[in-house]
C-alpha cells in the first residue's frame, strides 16, 4: 500500500505542476490581511523598479544607449512579472478587490511608462526626460505610499 500511496502522491504533484506551468498558478490569499501584505510587497517591488528607471532617465546623458536599453528592458520585464504574479493572487473580499485595482492600476501605468521610454530610446533618445522623470517620481511615490500602508 505504501508504494501505491507514494505513486498517487507523486502523480498528484506532477499534475499540479503541469497545470501550473500550462495555465499559470493562482495563489490564494488567506484573508484580507494576507492579501494586503502581498499588495504592499508588490507595490514596493514596483516602486524600486520605477525609482531605478527615474534615476536612469535623469542621468540619461551619462549612460550609453545600449546600457539604457538593457536597464529599461529589465525594468519593463520586472514590472510585467510583478503584475503577473500579483494578478494571480485571488482577492478574498470586496475590500481586497478594491486594493487589487489600486495596485494593478499603478503597476500597469508604471509598466506602460517604462515601455514607452524604451521605445523612445530605441528611436533615438528620450524626448522629454524631465517630464518622464516627474511622471516616474509620481508613480514611484504612489507605489511607495501604497506599499508602506500595507506592510
Amino acid at each position: 500500500m505504501r508504494g501505491q500511496d507514494a505513486r498517487r502522491a507523486l502523480a498528484a504533484v506532477t499534475v499540479a505542476l503541469a497545470t501550473c506551468s500550462v495555465s499559470g498558478c493562482v495563489s490564494p490569499a488567506w484573508d484580507d490581511h494576507d492579501y494586503a501584505l502581498k499588495a504592499g510587497a508588490t507595490a514596493q517591488a514596483a516602486a524600486s523598479s520605477v525609482e531605478l528607471v527615474r534615476l536612469a532617465v535623469q542621468g540619461e546623458h551619462d549612460l550609453t544607449t545600449a546600457y539604457l536599453k538593457v536597464l529599461l528592458t529589465d525594468a519593463a520585464e520586472s514590472l510585467g512579472s510583478v503584475n503577473d504574479q500579483f494578478g494571480g493572487v485571488q482577492p478574498p473580499s470586496d475590500a481586497s478587490d478594491r486594493l487589487r485595482s489600486q495596485v494593478t492600476d499603478l503597476t500597469s501605468q508604471a509598466e506602460d511608462e517604462v515601455e514607452d521610454l524604451l521605445i523612445e530610446v530605441r528611436r533615438g533618445g528620450i524626448e522629454q526626460p524631465d517630464e518622464a522623470a516627474r511622471t516616474l517620481e509620481r508613480l514611484g511615490s504612489e507605489l511607495r505610499r501604497l506599499g508602506e500602508a500595507h506592510r
